[in-house]
């Protein structure tokens, strides 16, 4: 197993026993949270401390406000000291990684010392880690469960594991949206409006100025991109069209945005926090990042939109891992998560008396009685009002098959020759023409459905098909590149 790099303890109880404990006062927008008394003593604990361990993507401000929330919670509660430890390897292809790796361990002592797996997106859950087998029932009180969802999903999408058969395997804690972050002084100089949708990012006065993450190493940077070719599988059947021609558009879309691309970074914190500095002009975010990075910086230099019916509200999961060694503990931990005080933690502004800014997390809580009382909000919004018509829907994505590696593949492995490509098309008279070829992905849908087999026989240990598969599709890719640029040169 992997050595604990970055495990992090925190015992602190009395603080934030009193966050949570102190009653909280409506006192209007820009008001922080009010002062604690002083004289208020932690509660008697006794017994041995025990420990949870949950391997996570969150960053460490979210992992410190609710490991020391959670312990203080608990110590109210069941009078026992608690100390979480976070396994954090990165993004949520990491944390499969994780399991795939972490497999003889559970296979030799039936358990992978990891109690339970929190954030990344519900395509992560249910598509890698549940069907995978390394989650388990979490068997909530149905009592908790009614309380934080009397509504099931949003805009149509499940806010917790929908699974009747073997029960839910995981629970939505927070909810994600997506859009574009963009720095206000680069796009003056580069003579550019705002941008409001996915496809603005494909102008070709963006060349260089576009950063993006890798969908292959980070799950939340996969569901934007998936986002994009929902969008225009959504189009398409609106048009009267099949599906199968908006996977082949949005897989294209995405191509012609990679072309102005300067990289793709191992994770999706990276690109925002690229933009606000000025080393980029856009970037696709998810909307926690990209507030932050506006609160961080000069107000009025950077700037967020989310496209008007062509972005998705997602929740963000936990579950509990099969073979955990700590169950109950686990269980009582989803249900503070899911309680209000927690769920105010994610978007109430940091108490400037006890904590820095960067604690002031600009989430969006899944509870929706949270945004019937807006108190000390750092932003205010609901999500609930604004979810439109469009929303991700499992029977679209859940035959996507190979789509981030297909991604990698045309647009990151061959980035050079895709920026090449793309800049002769420009340059020819038949710029229209060619790049409209460009905007339609040769591999289809069926195709990157079926190369799942071989996918996974590679993370079984046989990696032949594989890469025999992927030297087919390079193939593909470049000799496509190729003829565009030809056909550029032609007189």
């Amino acid at each position: 197993m992997k050595s604990w790099l970055g495990l992090q303890r925190y015992a602190l109880l009395a603080a934030f026993l009193l966050v949570l404990l102190v009653p909280l006062l409506r006192l209007g927008e820009g008001a922080a949270p009010p002062p604690v008394p002083a004289s208020r003593e932690s509660p008697a604990v006794s017994g041995p401390v025990e420990h949870l361990v949950i391997v996570t993507p969150h960053l460490e401000a979210v992992r410190r406000k609710f490991s020391t929330a959670f312990s203080a919670w608990y110590a109210a509660n069941y009078h026992t000291a608690v100390e979480v430890d976070f396994l954090n390897y990165g993004g949520g292809s990491e944390i499969v990684k994780f399991f795939q790796t972490s497999r003889p361990t559970f296979e030799k002592l039936g358990t992978y010392e990891v109690d339970l797996v929190w954030g990344g997106s519900d395509y992560l859950f249910n598509e890698s880690l549940e069907k995978k087998g390394y989650l388990q029932k979490a068997n909530l009180d149905p009592a908790v469960v009614a309380a934080a969802f009397p509504q099931a999903d949003i805009g149509g999408l499940p806010l917790y594991d929908s699974d009747q058969e073997h029960g839910p395997q995981w629970y939505g804690t927070a909810l994600s949206s997506f859009g574009i972050m963009y720095n206000r002084d680069l796009l003056r100089d580069l003579r550019l409006p705002e941008p409001r949708t996915w496809s603005d990012l494909a102008d070709p006065r963006y060349r260089n100025w576009v950063i993006m993450a890798d969908p292959t190493r980070s799950s939340s940077a996969k569901t934007m991109l998936m986002t994009i070719v929902e969008r225009e599988m959504a189009t398409a059947q609106e048009q009267g069209l099949p599906e199968s021609e908006g996977w082949t558009r949005g897989m294209g879309l995405i191509r012609q945005i990679a072309a102005n691309a300067r990289g793709f970074q191992g994770a999706s914190n990276l690109p925002p926090s690229m933009v606000s500095s000025g080393e980029a002009a856009a970037a696709m975010s998810i909307d926690f990042y990209a507030r932050t990075q506006i609160a961080a910086v000069e107000p009025g230099r950077v700037g967020y939109v989310e496209p008007h019916g062509a972005t998705v509200i997602t929740p963000e999961p936990i579950g509990i891992v099969a073979g955990a060694q700590h169950v109950e503990l686990a269980r009582r931990f989803i249900e503070f998560l899911l309680s209000e005080p927690a769920q105010r933690l994610w978007i109430t502004k940091a108490d400037p008396q006890r904590e820095s800014p960067e604690m002031s997390l600009r989430r969006l809580p899944i509870l929706r009685a949270v945004y019937d009382r807006p108190d000390h909000f750092t932003d205010y919004t609901n999500p609930y009002l604004a979810a439109g018509n469009f929303n991700t829907k499992t029977q679209r994505t859940s035959g996507f098959g190979l789509l981030d590696e297909l991604i990698a593949l045309s647009c990151i492995d061959l980035l050079p020759e895709l920026r090449a490509t793309r800049a002769a098309i420009l340059a020819s008279p038949r710029a229209h023409e060619l790049d409209a070829r460009l905007g339609r992905f040769p591999i289809d849908e069926a195709a990157s459905r079926d190369g799942v087999a071989a996918y996974r026989k590679m993370l079984s240990g046989d990696p032949r098909e594989w890469l025999a598969l992927q030297r087919k599709w390079l193939d593909v890719f470049r000799a496509e590149y190729r003829t565009l640029r030809e056909l550029a040169a032609a007189p």
